[in-house]
């Protein structure tokens, strides 16, 4: 599997039914698309994020916020439930699992978020006690190989009580292969 952008990784996200916070595509300036789907899904906190590229322009904002800053957008962007109206989560960061080769990039500081969570930094094997006694992992680990989500780089939230679209512990918020 090859993803190419964000673009796909929400497209990817959607077809290998992961759980993960409810998101839609929108135009800048869609007001009635975005006022819909803030009804729908009422939240304390909304993410808009910038598809055109990766570190692109994102805000974390309130739903009265939301419709002055899809203005500030020239394409395409993602409004999103925010992980973080959830409440407290146990685990945050990016993993990717090859073989019995595990690289985590994660934090369980409770204001990381997905740029900055960097507290532990592993390069090991699937064998290293290290991993084990992280909180968050097993649970981690058992949703990547029962989602088969190997050799693909995953951005997760792990919860300790069930959230997203699927009811489920572990939250997928992006995969990466290609960019």
């Amino acid at each position: 599997m090859k993803i190419l952008s964000k673009m796909d990784s929400l497209n990817q996200i959607k077809k290998l039914g992961l759980n993960t916070v409810p998101e839609i595509i929108i135009e800048p300036n869609d007001a009635s698309k975005a006022t819909t789907f803030m009804v729908k899904n009422p939240s304390s906190s909304y993410v808009l994020r910038d598809l055109s590229n990766p570190l692109g322009q994102f805000y974390y904002a309130k739903s009265e916020e939301v419709l002055d800053l899809i203005k500030t957008y020239s394409s395409s962007l993602s409004l999103a439930v925010s992980f973080s109206s959830y409440g407290d989560f146990v685990l945050i960061g990016d993993i990717f699992v090859s073989g019995d080769r595990v690289e985590l990039t994660a934090s369980t500081n409770k204001n990381a978020n997905h740029r900055n969570a960097d507290d532990i930094s592993l390069y090991t094997n699937m064998y290293d006690d290290q991993l084990w006694s992280i909180p968050g992992f097993n649970d981690l680990i058992k949703y990547i190989a029962d989602k088969n989500l190997m050799d693909i780089i995953v951005e997760f939230v792990v919860f300790d009580h069930k959230v997203g679209t699927k009811k489920e512990k572990v939250l997928i918020t992006e995969l990466r292969t290609e960019y």
